[in-house]
């Protein structure tokens, strides 16, 4: 699932940038009894035609007992300062420069370090140092140029592909929803193992095949986590070590979440999560991991209205989420506590969805949005709000925005819609 990465974002469920997650086999856009909480906060979110509708703190609404622990707030959800009397959107300069470069052709996947491509297509994977041909033969196959490391059966169809943050693997997942094989590739050495019940190992003559929900990676890029559908009151949440070991239960959803092919982010203390069918599709949830809590932490009251995932702060203290109304118009940005379940639009003034994805160790927030000087690349602090860059995207505006990563000093924004002449934006950042 991934953008410029055209085979990300159609297999994946309302997915706008940030670590990893999948809904397999979802082509939307864009993730219990308990008492209730204090009234809910609410946060005007303005959307496109200037209409505003609230995004709501959730009330508590665990699948197990227990108080409910968030990651430690953020004092304030993040919020980029601006110039004093600056207008809407606009953000200051900042002392970080980025060397930004377009690239990319049809059916690109390029990796979170900007210097190798994935082709997946019907007939395997195939990958290449630096981006394809963008015309003759090659272009957009794979063939001719680097090497294929995995060929499909006839008949046989991916339906999700996503490097790690690190780009270190890539995940592929194929085949139908109901008998998908996950597969690992480790892109230095072309080796393909294959995830199973007992845990990752190498592929044989046959593949153990799922049902499956959703697949994503951890935030590390250490574990693979899979979320297969079940007849069961609730389902469970199996991470996969690379390095070897068996499954281990990381949360347990309620049916109706673990089958909705949900919209999920990792991280070093839970997973955010949205529905991306069924009638859930309006609610952002947390999965605990100390206290093995699910609960809803927001969600949006526009009728027929839902909710797409667009980050999660790596630590586990902020979820960035954007409404989009029943005729499919996407709200700006707001940035959930995980904590106290307090919001804010991460953007004052933006009317649109920013493409978002949070550095590693969480310390920085890097968003793509329509700023007052064009389609613009900012990355800001996420502590104190402080832009330390702003350089614009030489592209147009896109209906979607895209799908970014961040590995070290390099972020990769991928168009998902078609809409830019070359899919791919790299932007090497010296701090």
């Amino acid at each position: 699932m991934v953008a410029g990465a055209a085979l990300m974002m159609t297999a994946c469920a309302a997915s706008v940038g940030g670590t990893a997650r999948s809904a397999v086999g979802s082509t939307a856009a864009g993730s219990s009894a308990g008492g209730s909480s204090a009234a809910p906060a609410s946060t005007a979110v303005p959307v496109a035609g200037g209409v505003t509708d609230p995004v709501t703190a959730g009330s508590r609404a665990g699948v197990s007992s227990g108080a409910v622990s968030g990651g430690a707030s953020l004092g304030t959800v993040v919020s980029p300062s601006r110039p004093a009397g600056g207008d809407p959107g606009s953000l200051p300069v900042g002392r970080w420069t980025a060397d930004v470069v377009l690239t990319g052709g049809g059916g690109d996947i390029v990796s979170p370090t900007g210097d190798l491509v994935a082709v997946v297509d019907g007939r395997g994977v195939c990958l290449h140092l630096g981006p394809a041909a963008d015309s003759g033969a090659d272009f957009g196959t794979g063939t001719g140029t680097g090497r294929c490391v995995l060929s499909f059966a006839a008949g046989v169809t991916p339906s999700y592909a996503v490097f790690s943050p690190t780009g270190a693997h890539l995940l592929v997942v194929a085949g139908p929803a109901n008998r998908s094989v996950v597969y690992v590739i480790d892109v230095g050495s072309g080796a393909v193992d294959v995830v199973g019940p007992q845990g990752v190992g190498s592929l044989g003559a046959t593949a153990p095949e799922w049902n499956l929900s959703s697949a994503l990676w951890d935030v590390d890029g250490a574990s693979v986590l899979l979320v297969p559908r079940t007849d069961e009151a609730t389902g469970a949440v199996i991470g996969f070590d690379l390095s070897g070991g068996g499954p281990s239960e990381r949360a347990r959803l309620p049916a109706e979440l673990a089958n909705s092919s949900p919209s999920l982010f990792s991280t070093v203390s839970g997973l955010a999560l949205i529905a991306t069918t069924g009638e859930q599709r309006n609610k952002l949830w947390w999965a605990d991991y100390s206290t093995g809590a699910v609960d809803e932490i927001a969600g949006f009251s526009d009728p027929g209205g839902s909710l797409v995932l667009g980050g999660a702060d790596p630590l586990g203290r902020t979820v960035l989420v954007c409404p989009r109304r029943a005729d499919g118009r996407l709200g700006a940005t707001v940035g959930i506590s995980v904590a106290d379940r307090r919001s804010a639009q991460v953007l004052p003034g933006s009317r649109t969805c920013a493409a978002t994805v949070f550095s590693a160790d969480g310390r920085y927030l890097a968003m793509a949005d329509q700023m007052s000087d064009g389609y613009t690349l900012a990355v800001v602090e996420a502590a104190t709000g402080q832009t330390l860059l702003r350089t614009r995207i030489p592209a147009p505006i896109p209906s979607v925005p895209p799908y970014l990563t961040w590995a070290g000093d390099v972020i990769v924004a991928s168009d998902v819609t078609g809409e830019w002449q070359l899919p791919v934006v790299v932007a090497r950042l010296t701090r």
